[in-house]
């Protein structure tokens, strides 16, 4: 099975392919410390990286970059890049084991923090790069704290329910029988199959919905503890969901907006082309 790339690969690809062209500062006017010559910000966050670097061209470099993403999308990629190293030793601190799903829960949260730094972090501070990647690690844990706690409609809530169906539909049944007994809305549904069956980044989809990460989450949240209630209730039960004949189980859920087919599902924002550096 094809690896598809969790949200920081995916940054770092673009960033790896915009770098060398459209994210480049002139190096004497950046700082007096550096060459009189164009830097790209692949070869300046390596540079970044090295101990005898002085913090004042780090701050210096920091500064250009987080002016140019204010106003640009790819610049804005560049900043994400330049601290990657920072953001990956963050995920790979607070996704251990965690499903693929919540790893790129855990990643997306990353990066919309350090978004929200960028645009906002006061450029006269000293030591930026810290400003921006602390903040990161803790809203890394606040994300893992959510999945590691999230109840997960599964095939062991209603394997007594339903002994015959297979174990790969079972979570999708639970959703079909949740919206046709009231508990959950088509809507709340197709949140739960979209991250949790489909492992669709929540903030793709917050920002499809136009709504805060943190929303969401908390509303995804809130209706996967209404439904696990309901299971252990027994007012969900997957012959809920097989009472109507005529139709595959899939096309029952496709006709509830439950699944998505490989050739038709959404592109990930973060694989959108970026409009070119300003």
């Amino acid at each position: 099975m094809a690896h598809t790339p969790s949200p920081l690969e995916v940054v770092e690809i673009h960033f790896a392919h915009l770098a060398p062209t459209h994210l480049t500062l002139r190096g004497a006017t950046v700082h007096p410390w550096l060459d009189e010559r164009t830097y790209s910000l692949h070869e300046l966050r390596e540079l970044l990286m090295t101990r005898g670097t002085p913090y004042g061209v780090r701050d210096a470099v920091w500064r250009e970059t987080i002016r140019a993403a204010r106003l640009s999308q790819d610049w804005m990629l560049g900043a994400l890049g330049l601290c990657m190293p920072a953001l990956r030793s963050v995920a790979r601190r607070t996704t251990r084991n965690l499903t693929p799903g919540g790893v790129e829960s855990v990643e997306s949260a990353i990066l919309c923090e350090v978004i929200g730094r960028v645009r906002t972090i006061n450029l006269d501070y000293a030591r930026l790069a810290w400003y921006l990647t602390r903040p990161a690690h803790r809203a890394a844990l606040s994300a893992r704290k959510h999945e590691m706690q999230a109840p997960l409609p599964d095939e062991d809530l209603g394997r007594q329910e339903s002994p015959d169906t297979s174990t790969s539909e079972s979570p999708e049944l639970l959703l079909v029988s949740a919206v046709r007994n009231g508990v959950l809305s088509t809507e709340q549904a197709r949140l739960i199959a979209r991250t949790r069956l489909e492992n669709q980044p929540l903030a793709q989809i917050a920002q499809e919905l136009g709504v805060a990460y943190k929303a969401l989450a908390k509303r995804r949240e809130r209706a996967e503890a209404r439904l696990v209630a309901a299971v252990h209730a027994g007012e969900v039960t997957f012959a809920d969901a097989l009472v109507r004949t005529g139709e595959s189980p899939v096309q029952r859920h496709r006709g509830m907006g439950l699944v998505v087919s490989e050739k038709t599902r959404p592109t990930p924002v973060s694989h959108s082309p970026l409009p070119l550096a300003s």
